[in-house]
């Protein structure tokens, strides 16, 4: 790890980290974030320094450009820090700490409960002075009639409109929550980091793409794959296409945009239960992402196949099942059938990997608590470096955040299940994105959520629920952009590149840290300088309101049956007691729990088995909705290039689906530039071409 590669590396982190928020919410401009597991402002880069700027340094001096061990620390860096101005944290982190005052001052039915009181001292901003505090950060501070002569007085302006003594409680409160949480993603990285890429060879397609565009040959400017005649096909095709539909948004009088999609909702007149698939809209309108379906070429065809099937599968189950007055019907934030059914499914998943996985971690956790061991372990059971002391410290942020919470107010079985809960969802979407290689994932379901349907609406109460669902809000309320799947596949690249995966932890640990105290900084003063963005409504009032929300229904039903007091008053152990799960819960868990459990038996046992049991964990969601066809039709492209030219074509067509990719995302950062300098230059917002799945 050199200290060329680790600076630049933390300048990047400072630099998004400093400027996202800023670009996507206050400017909003084209989203930092974008391409969330595949960041198209990291790898866009990317392909640019590989293809262009490391031959220029090269023809300077053979020692100036940057090593694929360099690039693979900095992209790694760079992509983990990618969500911290997104969902990961400060998209909606200072909302949902200052906002529910708003929400309760304009909505009377909570102020005439005073939901406000639910919430634990110290979560959210003090208000002594609402117009001071609560106000300017709707609307923002009033120019001054003096503009500041330097750069200096400028800062100071900007600091001192932030009312900073009544933010410090909740900084203080939340702060070593953040810091566990990602202590315990970055510890079960590494814990987990030798069972996948070693004993169950998982395919990493994100990170194997990206170690392909690193690998660098002595002597040369460009690798293998620069150098093949194919590769530049597949580059300049997509690359002119996305160039012309992107011009089209621009000049629609001029230009033809190629056609990039199909409509089937004809055929759904002649078939009107279509209808009662929640997710219709995607399967009848066909998608054509040449992204999408190039990463076949990095997957198994059981997994493409998967993918491309699972929303057929779904219309085939769920169109019956509502037909006879199933209500599946979901809130992403405070659960229904499907969400309850995807955390069925994300358990019995966690309970699969711990199976497959028994013998290494066993001998893990030997390890780890001192306990004793066999002398002559196999190199298979020997721990992964680091592995033995991330597993302390996973147990170790694992009961600081359970206690945390429970300080907080919660009863031990709701804290250890949020905390436990949301681990699991961190862990699985890391391992979807390691082995099926999506880099948009939506678990589609909370902690909170869950817990209040299976232990119901007396034994868990308003309050409990309401705390649950502000500790879901500020710590996973969207873990696709979270720490570990991101330093999942950053492991993978150290592997590849020959880095020590620890250190390389190690770093992405420090700078994600560092990048957020920044963020929240940031956040904070250009918020209270140019108010919260009031039309975006997923910060603005969709997360504030989601603790309220929440607990409100609970708290009128308890109110009406004189059982409020009563379950607000019961310990841990009479909450347990007193769980009453509703039917639709049991059902909707239990076939997510037994569905994944079943396949995965038939996927161990068989061989003729045809679908994967990740299937479960990402049906029913927008991403897998919109991107299925494409994984479908990548699946059988594949198959005909097995069928007909056999593994060596398709190793030939290879270079040619990394060209696709690498042409899909420098098209998008294109875009990304061009629109930032029409800004800046103008003032007015650019043309918007998105065409990558969000």
């Amino acid at each position: 790890m050199s200290l060329r590669a680790l600076s630049i590396g933390t300048l990047c982190v400072l630099f998004i980290c400093g400027f996202g928020y800023y670009n996507d919410r206050i400017l909003e401009l084209e989203s930092f974030n974008n391409g969330h597991q595949l960041p198209i402002l990291v790898i866009g880069v990317l392909v640019l320094v590989v293809m262009i700027l490391n031959p220029l340094l090269r023809l300077i001096n053979k020692r100036l450009p940057l090593r694929s061990a360099e690039l693979a620390l900095i992209v790694t860096l760079s992509a983990c820090a990618s969500g911290i101005p997104g969902r990961a944290l400060m998209e909606q982190f200072a909302q949902a700490i200052i906002m529910p005052y708003h929400w309760q001052r304009i909505t009377p039915g909570w102020r005439d409960r005073d939901m406000l009181q639910y919430f634990p001292k110290g979560t959210l901003v003090e208000m002594d002075e609402q117009d001071e505090v609560l106000n300017r950060f709707l609307t923002g501070s009033d120019a001054p009639t003096t503009p500041p002569e330097s750069l200096a007085a400028w800062t100071k302006l900007k600091l001192k409109q932030v009312p900073w003594k009544y933010w410090r409680a909740p900084l203080k409160t939340w702060a070593p929550f953040i810091f566990f949480t990602m202590l315990a993603m970055a510890a079960m990285a590494l814990v987990v980091h030798k069972q996948w890429s070693s004993h169950e060879h998982l395919q990493y397609p994100i990170a194997e793409f990206t170690a392909t565009l690193l690998e660098q040959e002595s002597g040369k400017a460009f690798n293998t794959v620069l150098q093949n005649r194919i590769f530049w096909i597949g580059f300049v095709l997509v690359l002119a296409m996305r160039i012309n539909n992107g011009l089209c948004q621009w000049f629609p009088q001029e230009l033809i945009p190629f056609k990039t999609y199909h409509s089937l909702w004809p055929f759904a007149s002649k078939w009107p239960q279509l209808h009662r698939n929640p997710w219709a809209y995607g399967l009848m309108r066909i998608e054509i992402f040449p992204l999408v379906t190039a990463f076949a070429f990095f997957l198994s065809a059981e997994i493409s196949f998967t993918l491309g099937i699972s929303q057929i599968i779904w219309a085939a189950f769920c169109i019956p099942v509502v037909g006879y007055g199933v209500n599946i019907s979901t809130d992403y934030d405070l659960g229904g059938w499907q969400a309850w059914n995807r955390a069925g499914s994300y358990t019995a998943y966690t309970l699969m990997l711990i199976y497959t996985g028994r013998f290494y971690y066993w001998n893990l956790l030997k390890q780890a608590f001192f306990l004793k061991t066999k002398k002559n372990l196999e190199e298979s059971d020997i721990p992964g470096p680091g592995a033995v002391t991330s597993l302390r410290i996973l147990v170790i942020s694992t009961i600081a955040l359970v206690l945390m919470t429970i300080r907080l107010g919660l009863s031990w079985p709701i804290a250890l299940g949020t905390i436990i809960l949301m681990l699991i969802t961190f862990l699985i979407v890391a391992r979807i994105s390691a082995e099926t290689g999506l880099f948009f994932i939506q678990p589609g379901w909370q902690p909170a959520g869950t817990l209040a349907a299976l232990f119901g609406s007396y034994a868990i109460g308003p309050t409990a629920l309401l705390i649950s669902t502000l500790v879901c809000n500020i710590l996973c309320i969207d873990q696709s952009q979270a720490l570990m799947p991101y330093l999942t596949n950053g492991l993978r690249l150290a592997d590849r590149t020959k880095t020590s995966t620890v250190k390389t932890t190690q770093a992405t640990f420090a700078t994600y840290i560092v990048g957020i105290i920044l963020a929240v900084f940031v956040v904070i003063v250009a918020t209270y300088d140019q108010g919260t963005p009031a039309n975006y409504h997923w910060s603005f009032q969709r997360i504030p309101t989601n603790p309220i929300r929440a607990a409100d229904p609970i708290l009128m039903q308890l109110k009406a049956t004189d059982t409020l007091e009563a379950s607000e008053a019961l310990t841990g152990i009479e909450r347990i007691m007193n769980i009453k799960p509703s039917p639709a819960f049991l059902w909707a868990a239990g076939i997510g729990f037994f569905g994944v459990v079943i396949f995965s038996a038939l996927r161990l046992r068989t061989r003729w088995w045809p679908i994967h049991p990740c299937m479960f964990l990402i049906w029913a969601t927008y991403p897998i909705t919109v991107m299925s066809h494409a994984f479908l039709g990548g699946w059988i492209i594949k198959k005909c290039c097995l069928r007909f030219g056999g593994n060596k074509l398709v190793q030939k067509l290879k270079p040619f689906a990394i060209g696709v990719i690498s042409a899909e995302v420098v098209g998008a950062l294109v875009f990304m530039i061009v629109g930032a300098i029409y800004y800046f230059v103008t003032g007015d917002k650019p043309k918007t071409y998105r065409y990558f799945p969000r």
